[in-house]
């Protein structure tokens, strides 16, 4: 539902964790999202008891290396939903692609979801930088990688 995401990610707590949303979430982003979920198999809504709480999705990077982002609605935080969602579609990509390499890049300070990659099997590859679209400008990042199984 547009309302329900545009709710979530506007929420500052949210939208400044993430590098590639915009602040403030407009209608008019929540429903240029929904149209990635309804075209993509690997850019999923998360759902609990039927109501949306996050989204997840793998985008490609060329050469067998895809990006995995995340993010739930603040008051599901700390519960394990970003840590199952990512094994699932960790797994779900490692039967039915041919993606090898998953990166992802976390915010320096941002322990909670450094903790979720390191959970499902991520390594620290170093530190560097990556552009906030809602703060427009480069922010210090953690870079991580998974190798999904041969």
């Amino acid at each position: 539902d547009k309302a329900r995401l545009t709710e979530l990610i506007g929420d500052p707590s949210v939208s400044e964790t993430l590098s590639n949303v915009p602040y403030p979430y407009t209608d008019e982003d929540a429903e240029y999202w929904m149209g990635i979920v309804h075209s993509s198999e690997f850019n999923l809504n998360i759902f609990h008891d039927g109501l949306l709480i996050g989204g997840i999705g793998l985008t490609p990077q060329g050469d067998g290396c895809c990006e995995l982002g995340y993010w739930l609605g603040f008051e599901y935080w700390g519960k394990g939903y970003a840590t199952e969602a990512c094994h699932a579609l960790l797994e779900h990509a490692s039967l039915v692609t041919c993606f090898r390499q998953v990166i992802a890049n976390v915010y320096e300070g941002n322990n909670a979801s450094s903790n979720v990659l390191e959970k499902v099997g991520f390594k620290q590859l170093g530190a560097g930088e990556v552009f906030s679209l809602s703060k427009q400008k480069n922010i210090p990042c953690l870079h991580y990688e998974y190798r999904l199984p041969d």
